[in-house]
């Protein structure tokens, strides 16, 4: 049977992730000076949100997954006797974890105590955390029909087009000091202000490479309804190519149902028996796109 490897960008919860025997590489996570790797531990995911780690006062830094340490999950697994492996990663525009994935790869493949019944299939997800948990979850659902590892990494790649991911920003001042310790301006200081003063809160729409405001809104709370809605549309529409929604929270878990617009997706998507995963975002989307941020990926039929 085919092996799925993900990164942590990958927004699925930890015990679905180990029921399933899906290895997670982890990406780097430095606050001050306690780094570690993120690997979607509950405890340490727990802590990190309920501790306002992920705040504009502390100097935080992310990482790729190392090559070296991708290679070792790599062999670990060759030696387990794994044949046909696919790895996920985040997309390659935002990360470098492809690149070293595909390098990882390459000198497994070249190396002397590696058979040549071996095969590795790198793809980029060309997404971003719920999308890529979408992803995931649509790969496996191909293993577990019994698919080739080329078989998988083909119909992922295809699929991958039709992934549509939305977050609802909570805090624009606080993505803006997180684009300018990357030395993006994308967001002017006037901008975020006056955000902040009127309470406004974009909706980001993610599909491919690309990333836009789709929408913008007034209170938090509208925003999260307003995100909510899009899948709940799309859901009454029949216009789902997978009955699969992903969910996620830079935040507790416990807290997401408490998100004004959740009760009536979940009631929705059970009317029209389509499975609702409800994931702590990564730690890469909670540090990037802020604390309490919550996003959603489907795929669509357009």
């Amino acid at each position: 049977m085919v092996q799925l490897i993900v990164d942590s960008g990958c927004d699925l919860p930890d015990d679905f992730l180990r029921k399933f025997a899906i290895p997670v590489l982890p990406h780097a996570v430095a606050v001050g000076d306690d780094a570690f790797g993120d690997q979607r531990n509950p405890a340490k995911m727990n802590h990190f949100y309920s501790m306002s780690l992920v705040d504009r006062s502390r100097q935080i830094v992310t990482g790729p997954a190392p090559t070296d340490e991708i290679g070792s999950i790599l062999r670990g697994l060759v030696a387990k006797g794994c044949k046909d492996i696919v790895v996920q990663t985040i997309n390659g525009t935002n990360s470098p974890t492809y690149k070293n994935a595909r390098t990882a790869a390459r000198v497994l493949r070249n190396s002397d105590d590696v058979g040549d019944d071996v095969t590795i299939h790198t793809v980029d997800s060309r997404t971003l955390f719920s999308g890529q948990g979408l992803l995931a979850l649509y790969s496996l659902m191909l293993i577990r029909r019994g698919l080739s590892g080329t078989e998988v990494a083909d119909k992922a790649e295809d699929f991958s087009r039709w992934i549509h991911g939305y977050a609802a920003i909570k805090d624009v001042y606080y993505v803006r000091e997180r684009a300018r310790s990357k030395n993006e301006n994308s967001i002017s200081w006037f901008k975020a202000t006056a955000a902040r003063h009127l309470d406004l809160h974009p909706i980001l729409s993610m599909h491919r490479d690309g990333s836009t405001v789709t929408d913008t809104v007034r209170g938090y709370d509208n925003c999260t309804e307003a995100l909510f809605k899009l899948a709940i549309d799309r859901i009454r529409a029949g216009g789902l190519r997978v009955p699969m929604v992903v969910v996620s929270i830079a935040g507790k878990l416990e807290d997401l149902p408490k998100a004004p617009g959740f009760a009536e997706l979940e009631q929705v998507a059970g009317e029209h028996n389509v499975k609702v995963y409800r994931s702590v975002m990564s730690l890469s989307g909670g540090i990037n796109l802020g604390p309490g941020t919550v996003a959603l990926a489907f795929a669509s039929k357009a």
